[in-house]
């Protein structure tokens, strides 16, 4: 398995993304982590609540290589709903 990031980057959602770890929305106008890679030869382009974005850091720095979409819940998801839109 070979696994190359080519960009990431904090950016302010215009419309509403999915996120890739909960599959929850990343609603728009909230800060969101946008990121490009390549994994075995194949293109990604994955968009990531910024606290989806450290839960995965952290599963990966623990050995893990893999997840499935979904799987996975956001921290804190009812906190993010109120901070997103006052």
């Amino acid at each position: 398995m070979s696994y190359s990031l080519l960009n990431r980057s904090a950016t302010k959602a215009r419309k509403t993304h999915v996120c890739i770890w909960c599959c929850f929305p990343i609603l728009s106008g909230s800060q969101y982590v946008r990121e490009t890679s390549t994994y075995d030869g194949h293109f990604q382009n994955f968009a990531w609540h910024e606290a989806c974005r450290k839960d995965a850091d952290d599963w990966f720095g623990n050995g893990e290589s893999e997840f499935t979409p979904g799987d996975s819940e956001m921290p804190f998801y009812a906190l993010y709903k109120l901070e997103a839109h006052p």
